[in-house]
């Protein structure tokens, strides 16, 4: 199946993450309707944080308040929140190896695991 098409609301960001992202998908694996719905709302909140860069760019970091000193750009501190937003999408995607026959469950298993165990010295110890 060919890849889907970024959705026409998307701007020149968020179609551009969207093409990066799903030519990262491994061949033989495919986004559901959950995953490309994910994809959507990240591709959009790319497109705010590209929007919120271009006034900041346009701005300077430090613009003046309300009360005449300089304040820090309110776009600074929006687009750091974004980027959070984002980030937490691309990662529910939890796209896997297709041939592992993973499924949300066991990586989501496979995440916690990791989360106690980091190998070292060749062993595996437990994080405390």
């Amino acid at each position: 199946m060919a890849d889907p098409t970024p959705p026409d609301t998307l701007g020149t960001a968020g179609a551009a993450l969207w093409e990066r992202i799903l030519a990262d998908v491994q061949d033989g694996w495919e986004l559901d309707e959950r995953e490309l719905h994910l994809l959507e709302s990240a591709c959009h909140v790319r497109d705010q944080i590209d929007t919120l860069d271009g006034s900041v760019a346009e701005d300077g970091p430090l613009i003046t308040g309300t009360r005449g000193a300089p304040t820090v750009h309110p776009g600074l501190q929006e687009a750091r929140q974004l980027r959070l937003v984002e980030l937490r999408l691309l990662r529910s995607l939890q796209l896997a190896d297709p041939a592992a026959n993973d499924t949300p469950a066991t990586t989501r298993a496979r995440k916690a695991a990791n989360a106690r165990w980091h190998p070292g010295d060749g062993a595996l110890r437990q994080v405390t």
